[in-house]
């Protein structure tokens, strides 16, 4: 059975006040610009593909994603050996 707790409901675990704690950075807190050269350099690298795409490799993946949407998966194999396991495991659940 489950045992109850006998600490009293009146009485918390946790702290509700915690005392604030201090922490002190060694580090200056100079201010950071970015100019706006920077900013449309930044952009202007981060819109700009690796390498321009080519007509042959638009097509070897638009054929590619047609070939995988064709291919048919083979067909499962039917053992008939384990028919006679199936047929029992199923009249044993009736």
């Amino acid at each position: 059975m489950s045992e109850s707790p006998t600490t009293s409901a009146k009485t918390p675990d946790v702290i509700q006040d915690p005392e604030p704690t201090l922490v002190e950075d060694r580090v200056s807190q100079a201010p950071v610009l970015v100019t706006e050269q920077e900013v449309m350099f930044s952009t202007a690298a981060a819109a700009v593909p690796l390498r321009p795409t080519t007509i042959t490799r638009r097509l070897t993946d638009a054929i590619r994603v047609v070939g995988s949407a064709l291919y048919r998966p083979p067909a499962r194999r039917h053992y008939s050996y384990l028919d006679r396991a199936r047929i029992a495991r199923e009249m044993y659940r009736l």
